[in-house]
């Protein structure tokens, strides 16, 4: 993956620390990642048995070759990295996330909405590998940049990549005088020409994916996303955290929270620009 050249990992001290460690040293490999922060924030014990103890279980489940540094931080959960004071050198932040609770899911919205990286949530029984990964599709820039993290996995470990785009039937349509079906034609001719305009802009290769267009019934994409990874066995779903349709819209963390609480077997990385949003709150630091 692209520019993703340091990597902070939150470790809590479950059961889900050795496959999120082993999870880690697979997308390291992947991305040439130079450096990883493993990090446990606790709320009182800070001693010197707790750090080898998880030093130990880095040197016996991290296994690519880069740099690694345990710290131990004292707080009330994972958000507490937020004020760590080198969290801007961070790429990306690789979080466990157990579906289905609460306390967790708040967590890792919050990381998400917060954080100036990239997040990769990552449930207990994600698959070891990566064969086969999905990216819902706005034809935005931010699609793009998902799409070419995508490629650049595609790169080293040769996975299938599926690009999908989610469109739906306007409201008001029978003012036009078509049948709902008949509309669902028109919109999805209308989303192949523009997803062709977006190649050409883009100069895509279109041999190194597939893409998938799919009528969204009910207007509610991230079922369908899910849904069609669900279907296609995808290992991760890789989505832009900004884009132009209404799926990018939702797509703040409780969204991509959602897209994996789902299940307990699709990792979820959402790409963000980290040059964008360092941009941006220096700015906001200047008002």
């Amino acid at each position: 993956m692209q520019n993703l050249n340091k990597f902070l990992v939150c470790l809590d001290s479950s059961s889900l620390d050795e496959h999120i460690i082993q999870y880690s040293s697979m997308i390291a490999e992947l991305s040439n990642c130079e450096k990883v922060y493993f990090v446990h924030i606790a709320q009182k014990n800070l001693s010197l048995k707790i750090k080898k103890y998880f030093q130990e279980k880095i040197s016996e489940h991290f296994k690519a070759d880069c740099e690694t540094e345990m710290q131990i931080h004292q707080g009330k959960n994972a958000v507490q990295i937020l004020k760590w004071s080198d969290f801007n050198l961070v790429d990306l932040v690789i979080l466990g996330i157990k579906p289905k609770t609460e306390s967790t899911g708040k967590h890792a919205a919050r990381l998400i909405n917060e954080a100036r990286c990239s997040v990769l949530l990552v449930p207990k029984t994600a698959k070891l590998k990566l064969s086969k990964v999905i990216i819902p599709l706005d034809f935005s820039g931010s699609s793009l940049a998902a799409l070419n993290a995508a490629l650049t996995i595609k790169e080293k470990a040769n996975v299938e990549v599926m690009l999908h785009h989610v469109y739906f039937v306007p409201t008001g349509y029978t003012h036009t005088g078509k049948s709902y079906d008949e509309m669902a034609e028109i919109m999805n001719k209308n989303k192949q020409r523009e997803y062709e305009q977006f190649k050409r802009e883009q100069s895509l290769d279109d041999s190194k994916y597939e893409v998938i267009f799919e009528l969204d019934d009910d207007q509610n994409p991230s079922d369908n996303i899910y849904e069609m990874a669900k279907e296609r066995n995808a290992d991760m779903i890789i989505v832009a955290s900004k884009g132009r349709t209404k799926l990018a819209s939702m797509l703040k963390g409780s969204t991509a929270v959602n897209l994996i609480s789902y299940d307990r077997d699709i990792a979820c990385l959402v790409v963000k620009n980290k040059a964008e949003n360092m941009g941006f709150f220096e700015a906001l630091l200047k008002i």
